[in-house]
């Protein structure tokens, strides 16, 4: 099974286009397409599924779920050898999105107006292919956003993209089964996008999920191939980059916004980051 994680960095949050369940009977060949534009979410209910990827070859069994890309080339590298029940979901993003062996960690790259910097940027991590977990509730929420989009309520569409979206933290979060470590270091990774503007510590990580400092480095470096500090790094230096480009707040001011203490230490972290300070980044690079 690959381990490669796709990364959407939101907002703007992925549209749903369709969806549906559908039943191959034994001998029966997948669809061969190119280039769709859409992310193909595909959930196993029996059966199986031997599709391929431009050269990967994949063989997706009951309760289990492959994503397929917006821009590669799918078709079956083998027909069906017994009935096979599935669902398959569509959506579409005008979001950045990768690809890789590790999850990614995007800022949004969406012009939000200074006044509004509060929101958040948050990125989506799923598994290409994974086995599911609490199938009874996932194929539930497979069900009822498909119901939604058989209303004729003018208000329907907004109803579906609720259901989408709460959808989507599920196979996240709680939807597909995850090593230990996976699931330590991707928590982790989301306490640190949320408080990246506060004082982070080892000692403090480690108070805050009950485990030693070691034992989150090393899952840490194993997920992401970084520490939870370069981590942290990679995130302020990101959002001081935002900062930057979008605002004309002082270095000192986007320091202390960014986690930093001295507008002298944030230069030089940020320099040791970029190859240039602060101020020489936003007038390369500022509009």
């Amino acid at each position: 099974m690959t381990e490669k994680i796709i990364s959407i960095s939101m907002p703007p949050f992925p549209d749903f286009i369709e969806g549906n369940q559908s039943t191959f009977q034994k001998g029966q060949l997948h669809p061969d397409r190119r280039n769709l534009g859409y992310f193909d979410l595909l959930f196993v209910k029996s059966g199986t599924l031997y599709l391929a990827e431009e050269e990967d070859k994949y063989e997706v069994g009951a309760n289990k779920m492959l994503i397929l890309l917006p821009d590669k080339h799918h078709f079956s590298w083998k027909a069906t050898d017994e009935k096979t029940n599935f669902y398959w979901l569509h959506f579409y993003t005008t979001a950045k999105w990768e690809e890789s062996d590790r999850p990614s960690t995007f800022i949004s790259d969406l012009p939000i107006p200074e006044l509004h910097y509060h929101q958040r940027s948050y990125t989506l991590h799923l598994r290409k292919m994974a086995e599911l977990k609490e199938t009874d509730t996932l194929y539930s929420m497979i069900e009822e956003i498909l119901r939604s989009t058989e209303s004729n309520d003018a208000d329907g569409i907004w109803k579906t993209e609720e259901l989408f979206l709460r959808f989507l933290q599920f196979i996240e979060n709680q939807g597909t089964y995850k090593s230990r470590k996976a699931s330590i270091a991707e928590k982790v990774l989301l306490y640190l996008e949320n408080n990246f503007e506060k004082k982070v510590t080892t000692q403090i990580l480690s108070h805050t999920f009950h485990l030693h400092r070691n034992y989150i480095a090393e899952s840490m470096k194993e997920i992401f191939g970084k520490t939870a500090m370069e981590m942290l790094t990679e995130i302020r230096m990101n959002a001081a980059k935002k900062y930057l480009l979008r605002t004309d707040k002082s270095v000192e001011e986007i320091a202390r916004l960014v986690g930093y203490s001295t507008d002298i230490y944030f230069s030089g972290q940020f320099k040791k980051y970029e190859g240039i300070s602060p101020s020489y980044y936003r007038k390369e690079h500022k509009l």
